[in-house]
C-alpha cells in the first residue's frame, strides 16, 4: 500500500506526531507503548497482518495526546491555526470596508465616465480572468510553496521544544497541503476582490443619497464620438445582457465638461454599480465558489505516503507465514510442539507455519523434495530438512537465518522473533538447570529418596517443556531389586541398564522413571535410553555402591532425563535411535571430563550456585556435538 487516503484532520495528526518524534518530545518507551496499543487495536478489528496503514493513525493520535498533556502549545498544534482562520474571515470584510470608505472614484462630487480608477479596477479584473484562463489551458504546474512570511506568521512566537515541534510541523504541513491551501488562498483572494468591488458600488450608491453628483466627462484628446465608442464598449455587458438602453451620442456630448446634474445622474450611477457587479462581483464570487469546490475535492483526495514510514515499518510486529512442504505426520506433530513452546514469546511479532496449500504464504520451507503447489510457486523457497533446525532448540537460529535470506524486507521482524525465541529457550534452559541442580543436591543429601527426587525432576522438566506431568504417586520404600548384576559407570553397559532398556523398548515410549510410569513421546529408542538409566540408578542405590559412583550416575541420569524430555516432542521416531546412541556416549564422556568440578560442587557445604553453570557446560557441549 504506497499511500493511504486521509482526512485533513487525520493528516494533521500524523504530521504532528512525526514532528513530535523528530523533536524528541516523547521518550522511546512511550513510542513503543503507542505502537503496541495501535497494533492491539488493529488486531481487535480483525486485521490478520498489521501494516503501516493499519496503525499509523492510532499511533499518531496516542503520541499527540501524550505530548499535548505535557505542553499546551503542542496540543494547540493539533487544531487548525486560529490566526489563519481569522485572517481568512477578516480579509474580505476589510476589503468591503475599504471599498465603502473610498470617498470617490475620481472626485467626491463627480461621476466620471472616464474615471481612471474605475477603468483600472475593471482592467485589473479582466487581466486576472485572462491569466486564470491561460493557466487553466496550459498543463498544470507545480504548486508553489507558501511564502515564508505567511509561514512565520502562522507559527507561534515561542522558543524551546514546542517551537522546534511547531517549526518542523508547519514545514511538513504546508508541504503536504500546498494544493488545497492554494485553493483556499485563491478563494479568500476572490472574495476580497468581490468585496472590494461591492464596497465601491455601495459607496457610490450610498453617497448619492447625500451628495448631488455632477456627471459627465472631459478630455483634451478625445471628442464626443470617441468617448461614445468607449462608453458603448464599456457598458456593452449591461446593454447586451439586460437590454438596457445605451448612452446616445447626444447624451455623451451633452455631459462634456461635467455638464450633467441632478436626478439624471442616477442612471450613470446605476450603470457604474451594475458594471462593477457584472464584471467584478459576480465573476469573483463564482471563482471563489469554484476554488471552494476544488479545495474540498483536493482535501478529500489527500493521501499519506506510506513510503515515508520506513522506521515505523521496521518497528511493526511481523506477521510472517511460512508454508511447510513435505512434512511427515511425525514432523508435523513435532512442529506443532515447537510452535506451542513459543506461543508466549513476549513480542507482538507472529511466526506461523501452515501446510494448507491454498493459503497465501510469505515463503516456503521444504522439509523434503515434495512438489511445490501452484499457490506457493510465487513465494521464495528454501530446502531445510527438519533435522537441520527442528530437532533441538539449539538449531532454531538456522530457521531464522534462512527465513531472513528469503524475506529481507521482513528482516527486522524476523530478528525480533529470533531474539524472542532465543530468550524463551534460554529462560527455559536456565529453569531446567536449576531443577537439575536442586534434584542432584537432594539426591546427595537423601540417597534413599532418589526415586522420589527423580520423579519430582521429571515432573518439573515436563512442566517446563509443555509435557504431561508424571501422575503416579511415589511409595515411601524402594522396590525390590529386579535382578542381580554388576554396576557399571557408563550408561547402558550394565545388566541392569540392559534390562531397563529392554523394558523401555518393550513399552515403546512408556518409561519406568523411578517408581512411577511417565509417558514420553520420543519413541522406543529414547524410551529405552531413559528406562536403562533409571533401572541402573535404582539397582545401584539398592546395592549401596560407592558414593562417587552413585553421584556420577545421578548426574548422568539427570542430564539424560533433561535431554529426553526436552526433545521427546521434537524428535521423530525414525531419528530417535541415532540420538539415543549418541547421547549414551556423549553424556558419559562429558560428565567424566567434568567430574572433578561436578564432584566438588556436589559436596556438602559447596556454594549452591556452583552446580548450575557446570551442568550448563555439560549439556550445551552434548547438545552442540549431538546436533552439529
Amino acid at each position: 500500500m504506497p499511500s493511504l487516503p486521509v482526512t485533513e484532520s487525520e493528516l494533521r495528526t500524523v504530521l504532528l506526531a512525526q514532528s513530535i518524534e523528530q523533536a524528541g518530545a516523547v521518550s522511546p518507551p512511550e513510542l513503543d507503548e503507542a505502537l503496541r496499543q495501535a497494533v492491539a487495536a488493529a488486531r481487535q478489528r480483525g486485521v490478520a497482518r498489521v501494516e503501516v496503514g493499519d496503525v499509523v493513525q492510532a499511533r499518531a493520535q496516542a503520541l499527540v495526546e501524550r505530548a499535548g498533556t505535557r505542553d499546551a502549545a503542542i496540543a494547540a498544534l493539533a487544531r487548525p491555526s486560529a490566526r489563519l482562520r481569522w485572517l481568512a474571515r477578516a480579509l474580505p470584510i476589510g476589503a468591503l470596508l475599504l471599498g465603502l470608505a473610498a470617498d470617490r472614484i475620481a472626485n467626491a462630487h463627480r461621476v466620471d465616465l472616464l474615471s481612471p480608477p474605475l477603468l483600472l479596477v475593471l482592467a485589473w479584473n479582466l487581466a486576472m480572468y485572462a491569466l486564470l484562463a491561460w493557466r487553466a489551458w496550459r498543463k498544470p504546474a507545480a504548486v508553489p510553496e507558501l511564502p515564508q512570511a505567511l509561514r512565520r506568521w502562522a507559527r507561534p512566537a515561542r522558543r524551546g521544544l514546542a517551537a522546534r515541534v511547531a517549526a518542523d510541523f508547519y514545514s511538513r504541513w504546508f508541504a503536504a497541503t500546498a494544493a488545497p491551501f492554494a485553493q483556499r488562498l485563491a478563494r479568500v483572494l476572490h472574495l476580497c476582490a468581490a468585496a472590494w468591488g461591492a464596497g465601491i458600488a455601495l459607496s457610490l450608491l450610498l453617497r448619492g443619497l447625500v451628495v448631488r453628483y455632477q456627471f459627465g466627462w472631459e478630455s483634451t484628446f478625445l471628442d464626443a464620438a470617441q468617448v461614445h465608442a468607449i462608453a458603448a464598449v464599456l457598458f456593452w455587458p449591461l446593454t447586451a445582457l439586460f437590454g438596457l438602453a445605451p448612452f446616445t451620442l447626444e447624451e455623451i456630448a451633452a455631459t462634456q465638461n461635467f455638464a450633467g446634474q441632478g436626478a439624471a445622474g442616477s442612471r450613470w450611477v446605476w450603470m457604474y454599480a451594475g458594471l462593477l457587479l457584472l464584471v467584478v462581483v459576480l465573476p469573483r464570487l463564482a471563482l471563489a465558489a469554484w476554488a471552494r469546490w476544488r479545495e474540498a475535492r483536493l482535501a478529500r483526495g489527500l493521501r499519506l505516503d506510506l513510503r515515508d514510514f520506513d522506521a515505523l515499518r521496521a518497528a511493526l510486529p511481523g506477521d510472517v507465514v511460512l508454508g511447510v512442504l513435505g512434512a511427515s505426520p511425525a514432523q508435523a506433530e513435532a512442529l506443532r510442539a515447537v510452535v506451542a513452546a513459543h506461543a508466549d514469546q513476549g513480542t507482538q511479532d507472529q511466526l506461523r507455519f501452515t501446510d494448507a496449500q491454498g493459503e497465501p504464504v510469505d515463503a516456503v520451507i521444504a522439509l523434503s523434495g515434495a512438489p511445490v503447489p501452484a499457490a506457493w510457486q510465487g513465494a521464495p523457497l528454501a530446502a531445510l530438512p527438519w533435522a537441520a533446525w527442528g530437532e533441538s532448540w539449539v538449531l532454531e537460529p538456522v530457521l531464522f537465518e534462512r527465513a531472513t535470506a528469503l524475506l529481507p524486507q521482513r528482516s527486522a521482524a524476523l530478528e525480533r522473533l529470533r531474539q524472542a525465541w532465543e530468550a524463551r529457550n534460554e529462560e527455559r534452559f536456565e529453569q531446567s538447570l536449576q531443577a537439575l541442580a536442586r534434584h542432584l543436591r537432594a539426591a546427595v543429601l537423601d540417597p534413599a529418596g532418589y526415586a522420589r527426587h527423580l520423579h519430582t525432576l521429571d515432573a518439573a522438566l515436563c512442566t517446563l517443556h509443555g509435557q504431561p506431568p508424571a501422575a503416579p504417586e511415589v511409595p515411601a520404600a524402594l522396590p525390590a531389586p529386579r535382578g542381580d548384576g554388576t554396576a557399571a559407570l557408563a550408561v547402558g553397559t550394565s545388566a541392569g541398564a540392559a534390562a531397563g532398556a529392554a523394558a523401555g523398548a518393550k513399552a515403546g515410549a512408556l518409561i519406568d522413571v523411578g517408581l512411577g510410569g511417565l509417558t514420553l513421546g520420543a519413541g522406543t529408542a529414547l524410551g529405552a535410553l531413559l528406562g536403562g538409566t533409571t533401572a541402573w540408578a535404582v539397582r545401584t542405590l539398592q546395592k549401596k555402591s560407592a558414593a562417587g559412583d552413585v553421584q556420577r550416575h545421578a548426574v548422568e541420569a539427570a542430564c539424560t532425563h533433561y535431554l529426553v524430555i526436552a526433545h521427546q516432542a521434537r524428535v521423530p521416531p525414525e531419528d530417535a535411535p541415532r540420538l539415543a546412541a549418541r547421547w549414551r556416549a556423549e553424556v558419559t564422556g562429558t560428565v567424566a571430563a567434568h567430574w572433578d568440578a561436578l564432584e566438588a560442587a556436589l559436596r556438602p557445604g559447596a556454594p549452591p550456585e556452583a552446580l548450575a553453570p557446570l551442568l550448563r557446560t555439560v549439556l550445551l557441549g552434548v547438545l552442540r556435538r549431538s546436533f552439529a
